[in-house]
């Protein structure tokens, strides 16, 4: 069992796996509702026509989540965790196909919601499980788990699995995010964190003609926003040991993203060693002749892993207080760690890099994503190292006229078949 043979059934395998993108895509898996049963039904026939062992788990009967069995005769088990779960589609005129007709073009280009963000990686998944399963008794045992939502923190899914005791293995390759295709090559070391802040305001209601009366409390957060964005400027603690990973993630993000502006270059330099803080959602007021006596805001605040969590907990609400302004509080929800991350010079990480090198011919880059994946939960709960590897474009997720190439499903059939095979340990 080789690689080569591993890129040889790939290689054949191009309609295989764009056509079955393209079906995933067409069940509509959508939050809020985010109903898999549907689509876990249509993976279970492909595993059972194929003769692949597979169970299904659901905490949720209409969300249930589906893992493919490979037997190996070593004591190791890898892992692949991929989710089925998809943002709303958003408005139709923002398509140029159907959000959910899995389209595939005559160059190469499968259309629709999750196509990219993952069905496209889910598909490449499936068919890893059937060249693999077709080899016959393997070194390592692997399991391909197909998740529901990840896209809301993992509620029935990963989160569920892993705190359950379901997921056990030695090593997860997470199929979420960007892998940077044949160009750049990338795996991603670990996801950033958050402190994510409301900040409530409490006021005095009056009536609109005499707002004199009252304490507008909309007015008061409007004040107090700029004062928490400052935490932008607080420089983060860092392991030394991500300073390379940290260099080589903005070096791709600058070189994938469509960097305009020398602020938006700015800002990307200061990625990792700093917070980024993104204001978000703001409610307040009844009507429009009430003073309101309430608002609040809710700022997404992200960190770098490996950072200290509750030391810019501290500067948040220190920075709440410098403000001066009466009647507003800050609730922070901060942890003692921040995402997760994993060691660049481990075996796992060197025996991937490995494979996606032989995929591509290129040596990847070690980078960390700026959002988050399942990979958070499952090292939470379960201290199974991830890694991540995605057949995703940049730009695509969660955007309308999403797609994915069938040129990058293939190499992600590569990796996910061939990572198995090279594992020792």
């Amino acid at each position: 069992m080789s690689f080569k043979k591993v890129k040889t059934e790939a290689e054949k395998a191009q309609d295989e796996v764009a056509d079955l993108c393209s079906r995933l895509v067409q069940f509509n898996s959508a939050h809020p509702e985010g109903r898999t049963d549907e689509c876990v039904q249509f993976i279970k026939d492909y595993f059972e026509e194929h003769g692949i062992e597979n169970d299904v788990h659901a905490n949720n009967p209409v969300k249930p989540n589906i893992v493919a069995k490979l037997k190996g005769s070593s004591g190791r088990k890898v892992l692949w965790v991929g989710h089925l779960d998809v943002v709303p589609e958003g408005k139709p005129e923002g398509w140029t196909y159907p959000a959910y007709s899995g389209k595939i073009t005559d160059d190469g280009l499968i259309y629709g919601r999750g196509a990219s963000d993952m069905k496209g990686a889910c598909a490449a998944a499936m068919v890893s499980a059937r060249i693999l399963n077709e080899f016959g008794l393997l070194d390592n045992n692997v399991e391909f788990w197909f998740t529901v939502d990840e896209e809301i923190g993992g509620v029935d899914g990963a989160r569920w699995l892993a705190e359950s005791g379901r997921l056990k293995g030695d090593v997860c390759v997470i199929g979420d995010g960007n892998g940077g295709g044949r160009e750049l090559p990338s795996i991603d070391l670990g996801c950033k964190g958050g402190a994510g802040t409301k900040l409530i305001s409490r006021g005095k209601t009056a009536h609109g003609s005499t707002p004199y009366l009252g304490d507008n409390a909309i007015r008061k957060l409007i004040e107090v926003i700029p004062w928490v964005e400052k935490i932008k400027n607080y420089r983060l603690e860092l392991p030394k040991e991500l300073e390379g990973p940290i260099a080589s993630s903005i070096d791709f993000y600058m070189r994938t993203q469509k960097i305009e502006t020398q602020e938006q270059k700015e800002a990307v330099k200061r990625l990792f060693h700093y917070p980024t803080v993104a204001c978000n959602i703001i409610n307040g007021g009844v009507k429009t002749n009430v003073v309101p006596d309430y608002a609040e805001a809710q700022l997404d605040i992200r960190l770098t892993p490996g950072s200290k969590p509750q030391k810019v907990k501290e500067r948040i609400e220190e920075l709440v207080k410098e403000a001066g302004v009466p009647g507003v509080e800050a609730i922070v929800r901060a942890g003692e760690t921040a995402g997760y991350h994993e060691s660049p010079d481990s075996p796992f990480a060197n025996q991937l890099a490995e494979t996606l090198e032989k995929a591509t011919g290129k040596k990847p880059v070690f980078k960390i994503l700026t959002g988050g994946t399942d990979a958070v939960s499952i090292k939470q709960f379960t201290g199974i190292p991830c890694l991540g590897y995605g057949t995703s474009l940049t730009g695509m997720a969660h955007q309308p006229d999403e797609y994915v190439t069938v040129e990058n499903l293939v190499l992600g059939i590569k990796v996910y078949a061939g990572f198995p095979l090279a594992y020792e340990g």
